[in-house]
């Protein structure tokens, strides 16, 4: 089914023609919205002076907290401590980082906004700030008072046997934890211990967050969804990741009724998880927006994203890891926490899906996994490309490595002796997922073979044996394996065949950059007959479609794609029908062409698209919304081979290789581009991505001179391959792929730096290894 890519949807992107929520055109009337955010991380709220704002040129409207009368924010209510945490879409008594929303000036104009906004004096008692989740975890400083604690999730005592603690016997998966405090290391050859720090991130979207509120009639001439109201209250134009979930939320904090609000996306700039949930300064405009009658835009900063939008990662592994004298894996124990950030928006979830990986792909006889979660005085946590599960993936790829150092064995070697094989799988891991279909070992042979891993090796040796510290080699691994999708998140698709033979897909997911379009005219035009560029694509609209999903965790393709695959058929078959009427033949003898239908091995009897359009009155459509289709597993292994200085501790990377099985490939080329993308994401993770605060919870990268990210010259040529192995979990045999270099990634690259520089007594560098702790580690082992 792979062909070339199709152009659609990249060519406005490439002209610079793309219209994204700033290119908007503006309603008559439109307001500008600027923020004036907390310059303290934490702190009581005093006062909020907005005399002087007020009577600013251009200035409509500021408004603090009491003035918008908005509850506080539950994204996802199970994550709040029962409200406690819930958090104020303007800061209400206390602010708790620096970049949360203190007031709004709505003006004239954007600069009238952002002069005014200088005008509005905050005072704030400064009370002392916690960074650090594990001091938070203490409750010397409490950022919720009423709450009595700063933990969000508490972490099990070792001996507890509650909330995931074990050690689990993973060779019966079904049998419960076992509520004891042995040891899963016990009776190992060798153990390592380690500290696993997965820093926090920004997702940094190459367009900041905007959005367009306004509160006029629905657009006239629009084709509604069953149930909708024909006007609407607020019609919102946004960034974001999914158009069905926002209603809900905006019902909920404005208190009008769903069909009142409509949600769309134009091109969007980038999501990779951060947009998945509405910024909470939208309800803040769409609030503005009712209250003023007037239509409201607002249009993040740099900097604003920098201290405000929620941050991927956040996450501390404390893993102890014991193997066998042969290398195998006897048992992991783990100690995970995570910094929820000022208000624990995903953290509760995202650690749910680090336990879910953390046997990656290995059989683990015994586990234990503990978690904590706390927060602190850091913006929150929210998904980032694979959200939790590269984290946990990290650790366990780090300790293979420090395992098989320990036991002088090939880092390699020692995965194949825990990596399952084919005829293993489907495995249930015993930490609440199968893994269905696959060849993890043929993945690890794939990636070393095309990275040449046996040439790199060689060099690293003679460098080693020449006594040199400025041109050191190392190799690296990170096998991974991935939960993409769910078995409950259903999706939207409408197929209507038209009079002229077009078909139109409406969807219930929008894309942002995955190919969507030219996939979902390849899916419909292989299933019809129809020719691809007869195939029209509507993306997700709150108002014409009545459910969808987010586009993210890697699960659009399968799920959505299924069901257009499904739909399709299912069309074809009621083409065939109505034109098994026309052509007097059974229905099972119809071919369906791009000029319409006729009887097999006659097409001189043909029916064309206006003969079937006017025999079928009421049209030729299909929608398709239950789920038929379960999480899936891609998984893979990454290989990177690495440059080391130990005198400056620069890094260079000299060659990556990505090999992933993302099962049926429906698009190669889109496949390879996402690999590519994915692959960037982790090694600039790996090499130097790292929000940073200091100790008062100042944000210390604001802005790309000092948050780093790859440019062209940083990254070589990566090699890729796919396995493409069919999963009979859904339609179309297909998995994610989209996160899949962000898990496999950072490890290979971290692995192969600390391989470089081993021989010098170096045993583990955190992520990024940028040149800073590099040098540290090598002197640090010296010493």
């Amino acid at each position: 089914m792979a062909t070339a890519r199709l152009a659609s949807e990249d060519v406005p992107m490439l002209r610079g023609t793309a219209r994204f929520t700033a290119d908007l055109p503006l309603p008559d009337g439109c307001l500008h919205a600027a923020f004036v955010r907390s310059t303290a991380a934490h702190g009581e709220l005093r006062s909020v002076d907005m005399r002087e704002a007020e009577q600013a040129a251009g200035v409509v409207a500021v408004f603090e907290a009491a003035g918008l009368g908005l509850e506080p924010l539950e994204y996802y209510r199970a994550t709040t401590m029962g409200g406690q945490m819930a958090r104020p879409l303007l800061a209400q008594g206390r602010v708790r980082f620096v970049g949360e929303p203190v007031a709004v000036v709505l003006a004239e104009s954007p600069a009238s906004a952002l002069d005014a906004a200088e005008l509005v004096v905050v005072d704030i008692d400064e009370l002392p700030a916690v960074i650090d989740v594990e001091l938070a975890a203490a409750d010397d400083v409490l950022l919720y008072p009423d709450a009595g604690t700063n933990v969000v999730h508490p972490l099990d005592p070792p001996d507890s046997g509650g909330f995931l603690s074990a050690p689990t016997e993973l060779d019966d998966p079904a049998a419960p934890p076992a509520e004891t405090g042995e040891d899963p290391c016990a009776g190992a050859h060798c153990v390592v211990e380690l500290v696993c720090e997965n820093g926090r991130i920004s997702s940094v979207p190459i367009e900041p967050c905007a959005i367009v509120a306004t509160p006029f009639e629905m657009m006239r001439g629009t084709p509604l969804a069953d149930g909708a109201s024909p006007d609407c209250e607020l019609d919102i134009w946004s960034t974001g990741q999914g158009v069905h979930s926002a209603p809900y939320l905006y019902r909920r904090m404005l208190g009008i009724p769903v069909t009142a609000v409509r949600v769309r996306e134009p091109h969007v700039g980038g999501g990779f998880g951060g947009r998945g949930d509405p910024m909470p300064e939208f309800f803040v405009v769409a609030r503005a927006a009712q209250l003023l009658d007037r239509p409201v835009r607002w249009v993040e900063s740099r900097q604003e994203q920098f201290i405000s939008m929620p941050y991927g990662r956040g996450q501390r592994h404390r893993i102890r890891m014991g193997f066998d004298a042969d290398g195998r894996i006897v048992g992991i124990d783990v100690v995970m926490w995570c910094d929820a950030g000022a208000y624990p928006h995903m953290a509760p979830m995202l650690t749910a899906a680090s336990y879910r990986q953390s046997t990656g792909l290995y059989r683990v006889p015994r586990l234990r996994y503990r978690i904590g979660s706390a927060v602190t005085n850091a913006p929150p946590t929210g998904a980032y490309r694979g959200a939790g599960q590269p984290e946990v993936n990290a650790a366990l790829e780090r300790a293979i490595d420090a395992g098989a150092r320990k036991l002088g064995l090939d880092p390699a070697d020692v995965r194949r002796r825990n990596l399952l094989g084919a005829s293993e799988l489907p495995y249930d891991t015993g930490t609440g997922i199968t893994l269905d279909s696959g060849d993890p070992h043929g993945a690890l042979q794939a990636a070393q073979d095309l990275i040449d891993a046996k040439r790199w090796r060689s060099l690293a040796a003679e460098r080693r044996a020449g006594g040199g510290r400025t041109s050191l080699i190392g190799v690296g691994y990170g096998c991974y394996s991935q939960t993409s999708g769910s078995g409950d998140d259903p999706d939207y698709a409408s197929l209507e065949l038209g009079a002229d033979g077009s078909v139109l897909v409406t969807c219930g997911s929008h894309g942002h950059g995955q190919g969507h379009h030219s996939l979902w005219a390849q899916i419909t035009s292989a299933r019809v007959g129809v020719a691809t560029d007869a195939v029209r694509v509507n993306d997700a609209d709150s108002a014409t479609s009545t459910s969808g999903g987010v586009t993210g965790g890697s699960r659009t393709s399968f799920v959505l794609g299924s069901q257009i695959a499904e739909a399709a058929t299912e069309l074809r078959a009621r083409i065939c029908e109505v034109a098994a009427e026309l052509l007097e033949a059974s229905p099972d003898d119809i071919e369906v062409t791009p000029d319409g239908a006729h009887v097999a091995g006659v097409p001189s009897r043909l029916a064309n698209w206006t003969d079937i359009a006017t025999a079928a009155p009421d049209g030729i459509s299909v929608t398709a919304t239950e789920r038929r289709s379960g999480p899936t597993h891609p998984y893979g292994t990454h290989a990177a081979a690495v440059e080391v200085d130990a005198e400056t501790g620069r890094v260079r990377l000299l060659a990556f290789a990505a090999v992933d099985d993302c099962g049926r490939m429906l698009h190669e080329t889109s496949v390879e581009g996402q690999q590519h993308g994915g692959a960037v994401a982790g090694i600039s993770q790996a090499l130097m991505e790292l929000a940073q605060w200091d100790a008062d919870g100042t944000p210390r990268t604001t802005s790309f001179v000092d948050y780093l990210i790859p440019a062209a010259p940083d990254v070589p040529a990566i090699e890729t391959a796919r396995l493409g192995t069919p999963t009979d979990r859904n339609e179309l045999g297909a998995r994610g792929i989209g996160e899949n270099g962000a898990i496999a990634a950072p490890p290979a690259v971290q692995n192969a730096v600390i391989d470089a520089v081993a021989h010098l007594g170096v045993t583990h560098i955190d992520i990024p290894v940028s040149p800073q702790r590099v040098w540290e580690a090598v002197n640090a082992a010296a010493s």
